[in-house]
């Protein structure tokens, strides 16, 4: 290639104008804060590996740089809390993942309610005394939707089915004994509803029409309600679901069904359903994946759901969900080694934050937790804490729901998630249904490879095989 010295000023002028971009982007740390890990492409930093490398280089960071530590990505510089960090992050009322959520997923600017500060407090109050309280009460309709669920989605296997998983199948599944507790039994039934359900975490351009959907179904049924109320007074049978509880709330009552009302009790209903479909519908397939890809557990686990089978005749009460130990100990496990090698939401520092370590965390920074680095603790599961150990929850008495310093799926503390035993409890029966009725296993007979875009983990895509069990 030629090069004339005409053409010497310009790649002058190019070399200045990427220096004085990557002056003006630079990342600028305070005094004290955790080390920046060293990048050698100006500008981009760390982004090509977050996106194509993400669990061997955090890993290698962890390893290099300790914990916490900083990473330049997307022209930002982000914490990572580690295995020793990340329970001070969860702790601190510093550190807020509601603050983060509108900067990184502004669902606030369509669902307008999440913009009120009150929501939160809300959604926590009506999922623990909605959801948690009542849970033994919700087991019977639960099992007898995700039946029906099951029958619609994956149906007879008389011959072996090789069910394409990536359809949203387990958000069709879930999303229906979502909708019993959440609009009741009468709106449950329309398949219109279920689908707009379904969709709305896959779908989010067509959120407003997911609202009308859902308004369109549920206006006359709220208003039935409250003439009933005022008919029959005391003798009104208050129906077991979320919309009900709501309309006897203080925050949330009404004597008139106006358009505003729907509005808000529409957009309420869609927060729990962003909450609860997406995660419950990804865990369920990671299970299940898990569960088809080892048929050295195949018998074990089979034989334990039998048992309880026959020993409630096919309707499930809360005790003998609890007698699922091995199938518990088998979930908790899928949970622990199918999750993303960074928590989906961070948290965002609200003020100047000093570690326990002496560092110091700068207000605005965002913070994500380093799931694998909590998930893999060497300390907690072996020597080779990478490898699947379906009895670990059994053998040490933790429960798929208990959350502790090395199992952050759910969160920790106060933070915690107060939906993760109805959550549990569907992805329980969910499996323990689908065991009784079907042999389940990977087109290639082995465990299928996770996909991984950046620091996510997704099901695999290689679709699950179905076939009857004899009975």
């Amino acid at each position: 290639m030629h090069f004339s010295f005409e053409t010497i000023p310009t790649f002058v002028w190019v070399f200045i104008a990427i220096y004085i971009v990557h002056w003006i982007n630079k990342p600028r740390l305070s005094k004290n804060e955790p080390p920046m890990v060293s990048y050698k492409i100006p500008i981009i930093g760390h982004t090509l590996d977050y996106l194509f490398n993400a669990e061997n280089f955090l890993a290698k960071c962890r390893q290099q740089y300790g914990d916490p530590f900083n990473i330049y990505v997307f022209g930002q510089v982000t914490t990572i809390a580690g295995n020793e960090f990340a329970h001070e992050v969860y702790r601190s009322d510093v550190f807020s993942k509601e603050s983060a959520s509108q900067d990184s997923f502004p669902l606030h600017r369509v669902l307008k309610i999440l913009e009120y500060p009150e929501t939160s407090d809300q959604f926590i109050k009506t999922v623990r005394e909605q959801f948690v309280a009542k849970l033994p009460l919700y087991t019977g309709r639960m099992q007898k939707q995700l039946m029906i669920s099951i029958n619609k989605e994956i149906g007879d296997c008389s011959n072996p089915k090789l069910i394409i998983t990536t359809n949203g199948i387990f958000s069709s599944i879930i999303a229906r004994p979502i909708a019993d507790t959440l609009v009741g039994q009468e709106i449950s039934k329309n398949e219109d509803v279920v689908k707009a359900f379904a969709d709305f975490t896959k779908d989010f351009i067509s959120i407003l029409r997911h609202v009308i959907t859902l308004k369109k179904h549920l206006k006359p049924v709220l208003e039935k309600r409250l003439k009933d109320k005022e008919i029959l007074g005391d003798k009104y049978e208050p129906p077991l679901d979320t919309i009900e509880y709501l309309l006897n709330d203080p925050e949330y009552g009404t004597k008139v069904i106006t358009d505003d009302y729907l509005n808000k009790i529409c957009e309420f209903v869609y927060v729990i359903v962003v909450a609860s479909i997406f995660t419950s519908a990804h865990h369920i397939a990671f299970a299940l994946y898990d569960f088809a890809g080892r048929p050295e557990l195949w018998d074990d686990i089979y034989e334990e759901q039998e048992r309880i089978d026959k020993e409630c005749n096919g309707e499930l009460s809360p005790q003998h969900i609890n007698k699922m130990v091995k199938l518990d100990s088998f979930v908790r496990e899928s949970l622990r080694t199918g999750g993303s090698a960074l928590m989906h939401i961070p948290h965002k520092c609200l003020e100047s934050y000093t570690c326990k370590n002496g560092m110091t965390i700068p207000k605005g920074r965002m913070v994500k937790t380093y799931l694998k680095d909590i998930h893999y603790n060497a300390t907690a599961y072996g020597p080779e804490p990478r490898s699947f150990l379906p009895y670990h929850g059994l053998e040490n008495k933790f429960p798929a729901t208990k959350i502790d310093k090395n199992y952050f799926v759910f969160g920790s503390g106060k933070h915690a998630c107060p939906g993760r035993f109805f959550a549990v409890n569907e992805i329980k029966i969910g499996m323990h249904k689908l065991i009784l009725n079907y042999h389940i296993k990977t087109p290639s007979g082995k465990i299928e490879k996770k996909v991984h875009l950046g620091p996510l983990t997704l099901p695999p895509v290689a679709g699950l095989i179905f076939e009857n069990r004899k009975k």
